[in-house]
């Protein structure tokens, strides 16, 4: 696979993440899933690796960490939160060369923390268990 993120395809039902200069526009680039069902990937490259030659665990935490936020878009509705808690169990090593996607739901929350749990995987492996916990600001998204 080209080391060119603008070489590969969008997938389709997917859109390209928007915000090149972000953390995550930086680590990616990420796709999004459209309507329907939570979910965020990217095409695992080299530069994602590892020493091992496998993607490197802290890009997957990256990937868990945005698929929180993906996943309690509804509920958060456009405010702004920040992660307070990420869980994580490491399952198997994930390949250079896969797109790699993390989903998972909503399990509960309120006025103030949302919770959520999830899976990354490569095709139907799975890769990372995770679930965390938001805490939403009283700030609101710039439009």
């Amino acid at each position: 696979m080209n080391d060119d993120p603008q070489v590969d395809p969008v997938p389709a039902g997917w859109a390209l993440h928007p915000f090149s200069h972000t953390f995550a526009g930086r680590a990616g680039p990420f796709y999004w899933r459209e309507g329907g069902a939570p979910g965020i990937g990217f095409y695992s490259k080299p530069h994602h690796g590892n020493l091992g030659g496998v993607v490197h665990g802290g890009m997957l935490l990256t990937l868990a960490d945005m698929a929180l936020f993906n996943i309690c878009r509804d509920a958060l509705k456009g405010s702004m939160a920040v992660t307070v808690s990420l869980n994580s169990e490491f399952l198997r090593p994930a390949p250079i060369g896969d797109f790699i996607v993390a989903s998972g739901e909503m399990t509960g929350g309120g006025r103030s923390l949302l919770f959520a749990r999830g899976m990354v995987r490569a095709g139907e492996k799975d890769l990372l268990a995770f679930s965390g916990t938001l805490k939403r600001l009283s700030e609101r998204l710039p439009d």
